[in-house]
């Protein structure tokens, strides 16, 4: 997507170190990232505020669609060492 199509702005927060960790995991419990995730809470709050409309939607995703587990690296089961029910010990 062209950046002309996004329009978020990038933001910098000064935030209470509990705040993050407690954010991060529940983004990670999600499957969210942890900026759609706050995204999501700031996004409810405006509009629960009055500070957005009530029949506002927020914006899509910008990587075409919520992936589960997106960024993470998956967890390999020991493939340069293959199991084997067969045993080469005397």
């Amino acid at each position: 997507m062209l950046a002309i199509e996004m329009p978020r702005k990038d933001t910098k927060l000064r935030l209470d170190e509990r705040i993050l960790s407690a954010l991060r995991e529940k983004a990670d419990e999600s499957g969210m990232s942890f900026n759609a995730l706050c995204e999501t809470i700031l996004f409810s709050y405006a509009k629960s505020v009055g500070k957005l409309p009530p029949d506002a939607e927020p914006l899509p995703e910008a990587r075409g669609g919520a992936r589960p587990n997106a960024g993470k690296r998956k967890k390999s089961e020991d493939a340069d060492f293959p199991t084997d029910d067969r045993s080469d010990t005397v």
